[in-house]
């Protein structure tokens, strides 16, 4: 047994040697998936093109979220694109100076794929070319020093077919590339060649410059062959909308509408029918907002109705006439109970902090949305949901957003908030 054991740990030795996982210098050869006893963290750096600028749906189809997709869940691939970077440091905007930088160091991931170098080409950019393969190695070194001792990859840009925005087509091809070459020999890191696999393919750059979601599916090939030493078949399709269950009030009826015409072209976005209401309503009738659809992510809150004063017949009072609707030991218990039915659904979860309550409103308390929502962020903690905290968020803003003693919100203040909203959703969606 010991002799088995033995030979398993040295074919396993003589594995990581021969395919890549334990340094970044390397032939290009795959990354050796067994020699990592985690997810494999995947930072894509680059400029607006690993952004996904100009791509419909790019939260989905920017070339890193096709990859991640192509790859499967042995992997987390990370988008660090940013529009209009550079790899030059005086460049207009190195990308040595943004914030996606430093994030992605902070990512210590194990693999790092480089792709920069199209706005270097513009005139006030390349007037420093000599400065292109210094800074390229500088940046290489920078990865190759973190905890993880990532595999690094650099990409030769992709075509450009027509001078827009001062950036250069034949710089790209005749120097750029050139150079990039010469980082790699000096780097001892492999290539990723992204410039030909686009070559000839104008009608994939829409503005002649940015690629297409088909392009961007390419660029995603080319990249998983690299990591893989597989060709991934099949020709680009456009994923199916995720399906996003929004559960509130009124609250969120109002901002349910304006999100929903954000997320058009990336959910398809329903209600529970009707208002929610308190958080008792909203057990008794979750199976029937869930249904038999398989939700992508599910928002949902409960709160304004469950700290309202009601009398015995549950019609709304005056608070000294009254009680409030569900008190809050049985709020907190109800929310436990509706994350644990939410969470067997497989979705993702993101739960929404009740509003505000302004004085004036005569059947409820200022200050008691905070309070439930304490109760709430309890609950959320101990079962690792998301929150979205609309509380917070709204405070510094309600004059401008929330009517007058009144709960509810200004249109323009339900568009605010269905931006908040969308910003969490779409999150949610990037994460799965």
């Amino acid at each position: 047994m010991k002799r088995n054991i033995l030979k398993i740990t040295v074919a396993l030795a003589v594995l990581c040697l021969s395919v890549v996982g334990c340094t970044r210098l390397d032939s290009g050869r795959p990354i050796c998936v067994d020699c990592y006893g985690e997810t494999i963290r995947v930072a894509c750096i680059g400029d607006s093109i690993t952004f996904g600028s100009s791509i419909k749906n790019r939260t989905i189809d920017c070339y890193p979220a096709q990859l991640g997709r192509m790859l499967g869940e042995k992997w987390q691939i990370r988008n660090f694109g940013v529009s209009g970077a550079t790899m030059l440091k005086k460049g207009d905007k190195p990308y040595w100076q943004q914030q996606a930088f430093a994030d992605a160091l902070a990512y210590n991931p194990h693999v790092v794929i480089i792709k920069l170098g199209t706005n270097d080409t513009k005139p006030q950019n390349w007037k420093f070319r000599n400065e292109f393969v210094r800074d390229y190695v500088d940046m290489i070194d920078r990865f190759a020093d973190l905890p993880a001792d990532p595999v690094i990859r650099i990409c030769y840009p992709v075509p450009a077919y027509a001078e827009r925005w001062e950036i250069s087509g034949s710089v790209i091809k005749n120097e750029v590339i050139p150079l990039t070459s010469r980082v790699a020999r000096k780097s001892g890191v492999a290539v990723i060649d992204l410039y030909e696999p686009l070559s000839n393919k104008p009608d994939l750059f829409p503005d002649m410059v940015h690629p297409n979601a088909e392009g961007a599916y390419l660029i995603a090939k080319e990249v998983y062959a690299a990591l893989t030493g597989l060709q991934f078949v099949g020709e680009y399709k456009a994923p199916e909308p995720a399906k996003v269950l929004i559960i509130g009030d009124s609250i969120s009826i109002g901002y349910f509408k304006p999100a929903r015409e954000m997320l058009a072209d990336r959910a398809v976005v329903i209600h529970n029918p009707g208002n929610a209401a308190h958080s008792a309503n909203g057990l008794k009738r979750l199976a029937e907002w869930l249904g038999d659809t398989e939700w992508d992510v599910i928002h949902f809150n409960h709160g304004l109705h469950d700290l309202k004063y009601v009398d015995e017949r549950g019609r709304n009072v005056q608070v000294e006439k009254g009680k409030q609707q569900i008190p809050i030991d049985e709020y907190e218990k109800n929310l436990d109970e509706l994350v644990t039915r939410l969470k067997e659904t497989g979705a993702k979860l993101i739960f929404a902090t009740t509003t505000p309550v302004p004085d004036g409103t005569g059947i409820r308390v200022r200050g008691d949305a905070k309070i439930y929502n304490v109760a709430a962020e309890r609950v959320m903690k101990k079962h690792g949901v998301p929150i979205n905290d609309l509380y917070s968020f709204a405070m510094p803003r309600l004059e401008k957003i929330q009517r007058e003693s009144n709960v509810h919100f200004f249109p323009e203040g339900s568009r605010v908030l269905g931006e908040q909203v969308v910003e969490h959703i779409l999150k949610a969606l990037e994460e799965q």
